[in-house]
């Protein structure tokens, strides 16, 4: 029990790190997306010394470069799309995917309909393959592919009642956990929130980390509730190991409205409701 425990705590750590990063992999994922797309174009050269706003150099009849803004700096595609450039238009086109070699360190992931994929690239592929009824699409019924973890689909147990019951109170020593883990390394987006960890320290209940981890799952968009898509990062590393994540997740939504707003997120996990308060506008000033 104890070795998992620590299992559990390194996922949970790990998926916060990964969170910090993904904004930055995402931003160069873009931007190598965008250079497939720009050898389209015969005779292009590319400036990407500013990647926001890359131009291109489209030579002309008479033998002239003409620079341009790259179409693709403004176009906006899908998941499981990149933009290209055809005949100097933007469009979207689903991504393509290489089988990952074992040296590459990429880990299979599992969808919300139990089937597993090579990699994260795959698996949106597939969305986009399927979204737009194209040739390659494994199951055309399918028109939302969603990310359910990382690792190959496993066989899921119930979460027993007794462990229900219990989770709310294992979550939130986790989380004081993870908070105290991520500050002793450094971890430079936890400086706002050092005050929420004293406070953490000295109480049992652990309001604090409760808090700090509601603002930090509240990201894209910061607008006080937290979607499955926020939540992706928590329930991609824990729900292979533990069975009572998501039954645990899915009650929080009280309204069942499909996000979980701060007092949603407070009650669940047994708080009073004269602590839950709302201190991510000063802990996430420097984000906004």
């Amino acid at each position: 029990m104890k070795l998992t425990w620590l299992l559990v705590l390194c996922l949970i750590v790990s998926a916060a790190l990964a969170k910090d990063n993904d904004k930055s992999k995402r931003k160069d994922r873009n931007r190598n997306k965008r250079v497939k797309g720009q050898k389209k174009i015969a005779e292009v050269d590319v400036d990407d010394s500013d990647d926001e706003y890359e131009t291109i150099d489209v030579i002309q009849e008479g033998g002239q470069p003409e620079r341009l803004l790259n179409p693709c700096n403004r176009h906006q595609c899908k998941r499981g799309e990149i933009c290209v450039l055809d005949e100097g238009k933007a469009k979207c086109e689903c991504i393509t995917c290489e089988i990952p070699k074992p040296d590459d360190n990429i880990v299979k992931v599992c969808s919300t309909k139990n089937i597993t994929y090579e990699s994260e690239c795959f698996l949106d592929r597939e969305h986009c393959l399927c979204r737009n009824n194209l040739p390659g699409c494994t199951d055309n019924r399918e028109k939302r592919i969603r990310l359910d973890y990382f690792t190959a689909c496993k066989e899921l147990t119930e979460c027993p009642e007794n462990e229900f019951e219990m989770f709310a109170s294992r979550m939130k020593d986790w989380l004081f956990r993870v908070m105290n883990d991520l500050t002793m390394r450094g971890y430079e987006e936890m400086n706002d929130y050092r005050t929420m960890l004293e406070e953490a320290r000295a109480d049992e209940n652990k309001v604090g980390a409760v808090l700090w981890k509601f603002c930090d799952l509240d990201v894209h968009p910061t607008d006080r509730h937290v979607s499955r898509r926020e939540l992706m990062y928590i329930i991609a590393s824990l729900k292979p190991m533990e069975h009572c994540l998501v039954p645990f997740l899915n009650s929080c939504d009280a309204d069942d409205d499909n996000t979980i707003n701060l007092v949603e997120w407070g009650t669940c996990l047994n708080l009073d409701h004269a602590v839950i308060t709302d201190k991510c506008k000063k802990s996430k000033k420097n984000a906004e």
